[in-house]
């Protein structure tokens, strides 16, 4: 994956930058997957920091770990234009690559 940080966990996430606790969230699903593996991902925007993330979901309890900003996105309309459709890939067995494939040009726009 081609993050732009990584963290530990969400809590190690949080402390990084104090907005990210009391932000907005837009949610994005915890049903997110890499081709071949069985791990589930849940991927948020952040509204205050433009942050669009994703964490590897540890279980039923909502924990998270393996934190990795993928982009950073000032606006949502952006965000929307750039993963129209991804509420039908959320589920797909390598849909973590198609989201990817949408970001990886911004990724680099901080």
């Amino acid at each position: 994956m081609h993050a732009l940080s990584t963290w530990p966990d969400e809590l190690a996430f949080h402390d990084a930058d104090p907005r990210r606790r009391v932000s907005a969230e837009l949610d994005l699903g915890a049903t997110w997957r890499w081709g071949g593996s069985n791990d589930a991902w849940r991927m948020a925007w952040l509204r205050d920091t433009g942050e669009l993330y994703v964490c590897r979901a540890d279980g039923y309890d909502g924990s998270c770990t393996d934190v990795q900003v993928l982009a950073v996105v000032r606006r949502e309309a952006d965000l929307d234009r750039m993963l129209d459709g991804w509420r039908d890939r959320r589920t797909d067995p390598d849909g973590l690559s198609w989201v990817l494939g949408r970001v990886s040009p911004l990724a680099v726009a901080v």
